[in-house]
């Protein structure tokens, strides 16, 4: 797909990597989406043709014989075969429940933070980033099916001892400073990471700890955000030197081209006076040639 990207637009090769990079992102976040309607479109044209497919699912058995358009006949039947098992069918749903009970995915910066809301309407603080990006699968299904809950430390699991310790610390100040756990603490989430002083905050990456916590963007944007907005400057930059040499090679040959043409009518000039020239010379001596004709003429009949 990108090979195929690359050949509709053009970019300045350093930015290749990170060009690409953006491209996979985009794609990840769209592939499913983008199965989703071929399954659809395939399902749509089982149901004209009057085949048998349950209205709440598919019937991959069937739906392998309509392809939809623009995916090749052999590939189609290789994604049903992939399909067509109880794996896969028990995937969507389990997938369903859990956006259901959870929060969307964290992305970054304050863009993807507006989406990190409950469906039920809470609040994301860092305590729920944390549990959510840094525990175990199985700990995350474990709290979506509701034999655990956040506040059953012994049971929690994370994927690194630190965050685990950065989770349980966090819960216990608050809840000795404020009485309870519904609430958040930005002055307590950095006191247990002083390392992390002008760098990116443990357990929210590179997302605006102040938009975590209040939905607002601080005054000074995450390390992250800053890198890449020097990032972006340096290429823009880069794009903008090749913008001028571009132009000035241009302007170099339209010159060119300038000249070209001066030197082009000028021969052209010089070719007419040379022809006006011998069309001159030629008139001067057919009047010497009739002259002298006369001349003999008369000296002949003398």
């Amino acid at each position: 797909m990108f090979d195929r990207f690359g050949t509709m637009y053009r970019w300045d090769p350093k930015a290749h990597q990170s060009i690409r990079h953006s491209f996979i992102c985009v794609l990840k976040g769209r592939f499913r989406g983008i199965m989703s309607d071929t399954r659809k479109s395939s399902k749509k044209k089982a149901l004209k043709a009057r085949e048998d497919i349950p209205d709440d699912g598919y019937n991959f058995k069937i739906q392998c014989k309509y392809p939809p358009n623009g995916v090749p006949r052999r590939k189609w039947e290789r994604m049903c075969m992939s399909w067509n098992t109880k794996d896969w069918e028990r995937s969507p749903k389990q997938g369903e429940k859990t956006r259901r009970m959870t929060y969307v995915v964290i992305q970054t910066g304050p863009k993807g933070l507006t989406n990190t809301e409950k469906i039920k309407g809470k609040k994301v603080g860092f305590a729920e980033v944390l549990l959510h990006t840094h525990a175990t699968k199985e700990c995350k299904k474990r709290l979506n099916d509701g034999e655990t809950s956040a506040n059953d430390y012994d049971k929690l699991e994370f994927v690194t001892d630190r965050s685990k310790r950065s989770y349980v610390s966090y819960m216990k100040k608050l809840e000795n400073k404020y009485g309870n756990t519904d609430c958040d603490d930005m002055e307590v989430w950095e006191s247990l990471h002083p390392e992390c002083q002008g760098r990116q905050l443990f357990g929210v990456g590179s997302s605006d700890p102040h938009f975590v916590l209040s939905g607002t963007k601080s005054s000074t944007a995450s390390v992250s955000d800053t890198r890449q907005s020097h990032e972006l400057q340096k290429v823009q930059a880069e794009l903008g030197k090749e913008r001028e040499a571009r132009q000035n090679i241009e302007a170099r040959f339209e010159q060119f081209e300038q000249e070209r043409l001066q030197e082009r009518v000028e021969c052209e000039r010089e070719r007419e006076q040379e022809r006006v020239e011998r069309e001159r010379e030629r008139t001067e001596h057919a009047r010497w040639q009739k002259y002298m004709e006369a001349k003999f003429n008369k000296f002949g009949k003398k």
